[in-house]
């Protein structure tokens, strides 16, 4: 990937790039109570439903004050399969749960006590990768926060299981960013969800210091979304997937408006 130059405005806050780089001007306002994008119960969705064995990795952008709130998932309370939250002091937690059981998970959260803690929900924009390699033990999870590495092995994250891990299946719940009620409240912008383990290399390339970049054409994406861009409050109610998969989501007790200019 390129690294792009960003030259920032104020007032709207919005950050732009050469004319032939990305240009990223809109994200998602979520209300903490019942806002949320639905994009359908689809397998695609689900970790390894390619059957290619790479593993699998979501990536996004959030600006919140926010704790104990599901930024996305794929779980109602009776299909099981993962969810990401701004946990407990500004700690990211992903939650993975195999054969559509709840008393089979593992979960990884970053740990608060950890020298090189970054807490999320400080107000300011942070980009997030969870990665899961498809096994059931300690290793098997990885979260990145602005390009720095959180795992169980290294201690900046405490990993938790319990029963004997499978798969995780698809089941009938829809992928969601933030809930049906009570989900994630803040801003959240530039989602890609992977058919891959992204490595450090691949993470510190989408994470580009700091300014999201440019990723089409690049391999194994199940989905791109740019959560306004780049038409704006006219891309009410749909959350178009620029990826080449058409993976479009639907604003759900959203308006026009909560498609805004705070962008990272």
């Amino acid at each position: 990937m390129v690294q792009k130059l960003g030259l920032a405005l104020s007032l709207p806050t919005i950050k732009t790039v050469a004319a032939s780089d990305l240009e990223n001007l809109y994200s998602l306002d979520f209300d903490g109570s019942n806002d949320y994008v639905d994009f359908g119960s689809g397998s695609t969705f689900t970790p390894n439903s390619s059957g290619s064995n790479r593993g699998f990795s979501l990536s996004f952008w959030i600006k919140t004050s926010s704790t104990r709130k599901v930024i996305m998932n794929k779980y109602n309370g009776g299909n099981y399969e993962y969810m990401i939250k701004a946990d407990t002091g500004g700690a990211i937690a992903f939650e993975l749960y195999a054969d559509d059981d709840n008393n089979i998970r593992q979960i990884l959260t970053t740990d608060t006590s950890a020298g090189s803690f970054i807490n999320v929900a400080d107000g300011s924009w942070h980009h997030v990768v969870c990665t899961f390699n498809l096994s059931g033990h300690a290793n098997s999870q990885t979260i990145w926060i602005d390009g720095v590495e959180f795992d169980d092995a290294n201690g900046g994250a405490n990993y938790t299981s319990l029963g004997t891990w499978t798969n995780v299946i698809n089941t009938g719940a829809d992928f969601l960013f933030a809930d049906t009620s009570g989900g994630y409240q803040g801003l959240l912008d530039e989602v890609s969800m992977w058919d891959d383990e992204l490595g450090s290399s691949e993470v510190a390339s989408i994470y580009n210091s700091g300014t999201p970049t440019d990723l089409t054409g690049e391999g194994n994406l199940i989905g791109w979304w740019r959560n306004g861009d780049p038409t704006g409050t006219g891309a009410f109610p749909t959350i178009v997937d620029q990826s080449t998969n058409s993976n479009d989501g639907t604003m759900t007790n959203m308006a026009s408006g909560d498609i805004v200019t705070d962008v990272p």
